[in-house]
């Protein structure tokens, strides 16, 4: 009898061995991985560090949680800038979610780094990091319909913390925080730069004042506004002409309906040689004491503005 106990026994034993190995490995059960995330998510301010097994561990289904896990590569041997820059916004999310009073079984964050998982990698032919998923749950009652994972889109969202909780916060339903650490070197650089604007502008107030209450200054700046205003810019400005077309030795367009960008600048110049021709001739002339030389005046200034009427 004993004999055919211990023969039985190695019979189990020998058959047991040649199950394969995830046969004989039970999945763990839904209790057992919430229990695994909230001791990990505890440890680290939010974040479970994960490797190539707690990664399918996690992820399998059933979940009735939903988990946001980062693979990234933060070895400084392959120095992956992304990577870097986004590292501390996603566990600024993850630490503020956490800390936010909601239900953490809700949402749990995982990263996943190269040197941690390369199977992880491999299976997924990812090539480029840091690529972010959101696993939503499949069970319970935030079970969705569509259960496979979301890919976060970095070229159209950005690296922040800010457009990661917008996008976590659209899959949940409910908003998931931000709350920035006051910077006080800006708060500090911000002062001292305005403080120092006010004191230069301080010093500088009786040249500015000047300028501001000088005649002459609005004078020009007038001038200037209307020579560009009625040469044809703002045209230019809604039609978007194009600026040259040379043809046949002539840089003006045909027609009365159309025009080229250069021709709005050489009307200006020249409404603005008639305005100075004009302007010369009532204030500057009459202050020259020679009579001779005053009539010479009034014929230079004559003749160059017919010319520019003929060139016009």
């Amino acid at each position: 009898m004993e004999k055919v106990f211990v023969f039985l026994f190695i019979l189990i034993f020998s058959f047991s061995c040649l199950l394969p190995s995830h046969v004989s490995a039970a999945k763990p059960s839904l209790e057992t991985k919430i229990h695994k995330l909230n001791e990990a998510t505890r440890k680290n301010q939010g974040v479970i560090e994960l490797d190539s097994s707690l990664y399918d561990e996690f992820t399998s289904k059933p979940r009735n949680y939903s988990i946001a896990i980062l693979l990234t590569a933060l070895d400084p041997q392959i120095n992956c800038v992304p990577c870097k820059e986004f590292d501390p916004e996603f566990r600024l999310v993850a630490k503020d979610w956490l800390g936010s009073g909601n239900v953490p079984s809700r949402l749990y964050f995982g990263v996943l780094d190269f040197k941690n998982g390369r199977e992880i990698y491999a299976k997924l032919n990812l090539n480029n990091a840091p690529t972010l998923f959101y696993f939503p749950p499949t069970t319970g009652q935030y079970a969705k319909e569509i259960s496979e994972p979301d890919r976060y889109d970095f070229n159209r969202r950005g690296f922040d913390a800010e457009s990661l909780a917008s996008f976590l916060s659209h899959h949940l339903g409910t908003q998931v925080p931000v709350n920035r650490p006051l910077n006080y070197f800006g708060i500090f650089i911000t002062i001292f730069f305005t403080l120092a604007g006010l004191a230069f502008l301080k010093s500088i107030y009786p040249i500015v004042q000047n300028l501001i209450q000088n005649k002459s200054v609005w004078t020009t700046f007038s001038l200037i506004t209307i020579f560009i205003m009625i040469s044809g810019h703002m045209w230019n400005h809604i039609r978007s002409p194009p600026y040259i077309i040379p043809q046949n030795g002539k840089i003006i367009a045909p027609g009365f309906s159309s025009q080229l960008g250069i021709e709005s600048q050489i009307v200006a110049i020249l409404y603005g040689s008639c305005a100075f021709s004009v302007v010369t001739l009532i204030i500057s002339v009459p202050k020259i004491e020679d009579k001779t030389k005053q009539r010479f005046g009034v014929y230079v200034i004559n003749f160059y503005y017919s010319n520019l009427k003929i060139c016009y």
